[in-house]
């Protein structure tokens, strides 16, 4: 089995302190009507040009964040980190982190983005649990997606992507629940097929459970990767995860592209699918070079809507 790293993490058995979820939160503004699509000939650059002008990444993050900040019961001068995970930044420049951090009213305090496609948003949280271990008071950790400036390229055609954010507050406790692991890995290769996909979910559950030190069957829930569904199918399968305890639903998550685990847990949640003391396993892999795990123990938090 394929070895991931895992960044110095220990077992959630031998941490004095860790991270839990504190509030979660989710932006998901009515749709806009079909975007018009345009076609420059001869070059075939094709664009989108949408009435929801102002649904951007950075507003889209902004709402997920007030109603994760809503749900925390914390200040905006609690927190000390921003974290965004997102494939669609409106500007390279200030990150959307940043534009995230100014509209909020936060102070001077550590704010990035993170680039690494679907597991974007569960690579956030693994460098935001690592910073609230070390010493961080509570992160804001973002997933942020926008079709505005989009165009589909040959190899993504059909993909999609739609306006929803997902943000979390994690806080520093030394409590029983929040994030007992979370690990990310990364590969590259121009074809990967999906039987190295499912490799990839296999190691990366794998990791993370061990670094946990608990056992699959611990996982009152497990909430796949949505963009790549039949990953995610063949794996529980290969897995004997019952279907009960699988959360899949592209035809909701997948438009949500990085933002889908939280969004998907938020809902699970609301649905009574998730209470106190379930252990809930985040899978995020896709069909790319990418992929992360984050395995937690949900507690007292609460969640809100923007």
């Amino acid at each position: 089995m394929a070895s991931l790293p895992l960044a110095g993490l220990k077992p959630a058995s031998l941490a004095t302190a860790h991270s839990t979820i504190a509030g979660l939160g989710i932006h998901l503004p009515v749709q806009a009507p079909e975007a018009e699509v345009r076609t420059s000939e001869p070059d075939g650059v094709v664009h989108r040009i949408t009435g929801d002008r102002g649904a951007t990444t950075p507003w889209l993050a902004a709402g997920a964040a007030r109603a994760a900040l809503q749900a925390s019961g914390l200040r905006p001068s609690e927190i000390q980190l921003v974290v965004v995970g997102t494939t669609s930044p409106d500007v390279l420049w200030p990150s959307t982190a940043c534009l995230v951090q100014t509209e909020l009213g936060l102070g001077m305090v550590p704010s990035f983005d993170l680039y690494a496609a679907e597991a974007g948003l569960l690579t956030a949280v693994a460098v935001a649990d690592r910073f609230v271990r070390s010493g961080t008071p509570a992160a804001l950790v973002i997933g942020a997606e926008s079709d505005r400036q989009l165009v589909d390229l040959p190899r993504q055609s059909g993909m999609g992507h739609g306006r929803a954010a997902s943000a979390v507050v994690l806080a520093r406790t030394q409590g029983q629940d929040g994030i007992l692991a979370s690990i990310a890995g990364g590969a590259a290769g121009p074809d990967r097929s999906s039987h190295s996909a499912i490799a990839d979910v296999e190691a990366a559950v794998h990791a993370c459970l061990s670094a946990a030190g608990i056992r699959l069957a611990d996982c009152g829930l497990v909430i796949g990767e949505q963009t790549a569904p039949e990953v995610t199918r063949a794996w529980a399968a290969a897995a004997g995860i019952e279907k009960e305890r699988l959360l899949l639903d592209p035809a909701r998550y997948r438009i949500a592209f990085a933002a889908a685990p939280l969004i998907a847990l938020h809902d699970a949640v609301a649905d009574g699918r998730v209470q106190p003391g379930t252990i809930v396993l985040l899978l995020s892999c896709g069909t790319g070079p990418a992929w992360a795990a984050t395995c937690l123990r949900w507690g007292k938090g609460k969640i809100a809507q923007w």
